[in-house]
């Protein structure tokens, strides 16, 4: 038995199926079963019972959660102090490197500055396709996080690579108290056919602009620069002009003291196109290491803490 094992059981009791707890753990419902099952014969007792509306813990398994999650608990915070405690640390030139798309390399900063993790951990922002391309090739001691908008761009992630959600955004703009636009729970794209807007016009980000408007292209941009704070500061100016934005990144700017965000809304536009899955892809075979899968327990802790009412209004199925 091993911790993973451990891990697999505490959530199918939360799961309270194999189908929902396999999805969860981005395993296959056959790899799950197997694994509850070798650790039944290896403990000589029957832990769930399986019916066709889900699972049951028995009275064993009740007792065996108990423990599985304490030992988890534990485990969690040992790989805590070992990680954090500085004559451990790797030396600079092996630090556990994060490869990044442009917008999460935008709002993962404040995360690893927050957690304590700028001394051991490289971000190195690069393009989409060629951070696909080397999740693919790697071992496991590395991490990839992209940003995935439509069905186009999830198909790198079938066969053997996964993609393991970790952020939901939802793309709009933001714009003034006092705007033509405020009043509305959505934003559908014809109302911005003339009104003045700036975007961010980093490559990546002009080409989820492309996805989201398709059909109703942008032709009244004002302003076009790869620097969020200032498409911010263009919506602040007047009540007549807005900026593309999204909701996670709005919420990040709202709670930066140096940003001014006083009097900026967002609304997020009505096509389900706006939605934006950013989190980590990896091969099938090689997930990440201990200490690069502790950094991202570590990261989703930290998000579903600090951030508990996004998440609520956005979740990560």
């Amino acid at each position: 038995m091993n911790i993973e094992s451990l891990k697999y059981f505490v959530e199918l009791s939360r799961a309270g199926s194999f189908y929902a707890a396999a999805k969860r753990l981005y395993i296959s419902q056959q790899g799950l079963n197997k694994a509850i099952g070798a650790m039944e014969s290896e403990l000589g007792v029957k832990l769930v019972e399986r019916g066709r509306r889900g699972v049951r813990l028995t009275n064993a398994g009740e007792i065996f959660l108990e423990h599985a999650e304490s030992i988890q608990a534990e485990y969690f915070d040992m790989l805590g102090d070992l990680y954090a405690e500085s004559r451990f640390s790797a030396p600079a030139d092996t630090r556990l490197v994060f490869h990044l798309t442009y917008y999460p390399a935008q709002i993962s900063r404040p995360f690893v500055d927050d957690i304590g993790a700028i001394d051991l951990v490289s971000i190195v922002e690069e393009p989409f396709a060629q951070i696909v391309e080397k999740a693919a090739a790697s071992d496991g001691s590395e991490l990839f996080i992209v940003d995935v908008y439509d069905a186009e761009r999830r198909e790198p992630f079938g066969g053997d690579l996964v993609f393991e959600p970790l952020v939901v955004s939802q793309f709009g703009v933001v714009w003034r108290d006092g705007s033509p636009l405020a009043g509305y729970r959505a934003i559908h794209r014809e109302q911005l056919e003339n009104f003045p807007l700036a975007v961010d016009s980093h490559r990546e980000m002009l080409r989820l602009v492309d996805v989201v408007m398709e059909d109703y292209p942008l032709n009244n941009i004002r302003l076009g620069v790869a620097e969020p704070r200032t498409t911010l500061e263009y919506a602040n100016k007047s009540n007549q002009a807005a900026s593309t934005f999204d909701s996670f990144g709005f919420m990040l700017a709202k709670g930066n003291p140096s940003i001014s965000t006083d009097g900026l809304n967002f609304t997020p536009f009505s096509t389900p196109r706006s939605l934006c899955h950013v989190g980590l892809v990896y091969a099938k075979g090689a997930k990440p290491n201990v200490r690069a899968r502790h950094a991202v327990d570590v990261l989703k802790r930290y998000l579903a803490e600090t951030y508990a009412d996004y998440f609520e209004r956005y979740p990560v199925e």
